[in-house]
């Protein structure tokens, strides 16, 4: 069968589930068993009968889909990480990693266009945002080191105390600052950085590391997509370079700014000593963690876990986070207030007096 065969095998069985694909209002579909679908819509999960998405249905779109991404997908190898052909992401477990007689399936959608910053603040993401600092810093120390800050520094520092969030955002990322989005999965954090990289002069060079294509550039023409293996599932040999090797290979290319979309591994030191503190400001990334504070000690641990960072006290890594990341953005979901951020960290302060 030709490569073309496959995908058109592909969109043929997954008219059974075009409905929910095309609805704009459907964020996820899930199948937890055969013949209902769960739908996550408007915030909720929504439960659907479908007796066509029966047992042998999903066995079948497994194997498609593992035909299409040349992926195992069998008792030996029970989960399939894979894209639809146009784009959206899925997840499917089967038998001994799924219980006995079921296979599940998640299918994440994914937007082509990104939002503005001026949607999330119009949809009350900053409605009660907090600024939150670091707490060691005396009142007289801070206001010393305050004194001494950079023109744009204090521009900066004034909106987040006046608590102008849109306008805050806008002026680190036009100034550069290396911005780190914390959140749960699901919290919304992808959409949210392209709506950041989107407020970047068009003319800066953006090369995104990711392993899946979620950041799209469309109004970035000088820009390169690069992705990285997946981790090992199973046993599987994975195809690719690793994200560390990705994120080497684009220091050689010339960037303005580097884009990694998310910190999980051991990338997580080359990042930050060989990217962000490197010449190479204004980068963006997220991590999963519940507060801003989390969020440093979170990306501390995922240095010290790795051979480079390992020798370094944990003191030592979380000042020179706090050296280099300068904002960071909680957001959250919250079934009954939507996603929203409640907290960003800005402190130029702390970021100076930990150079001593």
């Amino acid at each position: 069968m030709s490569e073309t065969d496959r995908y058109l095998s592909v969109l043929v069985h997954l008219r059974v589930l075009d409905e929910w694909l095309q609805a704009t209002d459907v964020n996820e579909v899930a199948v937890n068993a055969p013949g209902v679908v769960q739908l996550w819509r408007g915030g909720v999960w929504e439960a659907v009968e479908a007796p066509a998405v029966s047992f042998d249905y999903l066995q079948t779109l497994g194997s498609f889909l593992a035909n299409i991404s040349r992926k195992p997908f069998d008792e030996a190898h029970p989960v399939l990480s894979a894209h639809l052909p146009g784009g959206e992401r899925v997840e499917m477990t089967m038998p001994p990693t799924a219980a006995r007689g079921m296979i599940y399936l998640n299918l994440r959608k994914h937007t082509s266009q990104p939002f503005a910053l001026a949607q999330f603040s119009e949809q009350g993401y900053f409605t009660q945002t907090r600024h939150v600092f670091a707490p060691a810093l005396g009142e007289e120390e801070r206001m010393r080191l305050g004194s001494v800050l950079e023109p744009v520094q204090r521009e900066r520092w004034a909106l987040a105390c006046a608590g102008d969030w849109p306008a805050f955002l806008a002026h680190a990322v036009r100034g550069r600052e290396n911005i780190l989005v914390s959140g749960a999965t699901g919290s919304g954090k992808t959409s949210f950085i392209r709506a950041l990289i989107e407020l970047i002069p068009n003319w800066e060079r953006i090369l995104t590391v990711e392993d899946t294509p979620e950041m799209p550039l469309h109004n970035h023409p000088n820009s390169q997509a690069l992705f990285y293996r997946r981790e090992s599932q199973g046993g599987e040999r994975m195809v690719g370079a690793s994200a560390k090797e990705v994120l080497q290979a684009v220091m050689r290319k010339t960037p303005h700014r580097v884009m990694l979309a998310e910190l999980r591994g051991d990338e997580t030191f080359y990042y930050v000593q060989n990217v962000l503190n490197s010449g190479h400001p204004g980068g963006i990334t997220t991590v999963h963690a519940n507060s801003p504070r989390e969020a440093f000690l979170r990306v501390a641990l995922l240095i010290k876990a790795s051979d480079e960072g390992r020798s370094l006290s944990l003191e030592d890594i979380l000042r020179l986070l706090h050296m280099l990341v300068h904002v960071v953005v909680q957001i959250v979901f919250d079934p009954a207030a939507g996603r929203h951020v409640p907290a960003v960290y800005y402190d130029p302060m702390h970021a100076m007096a930990s150079l001593r």
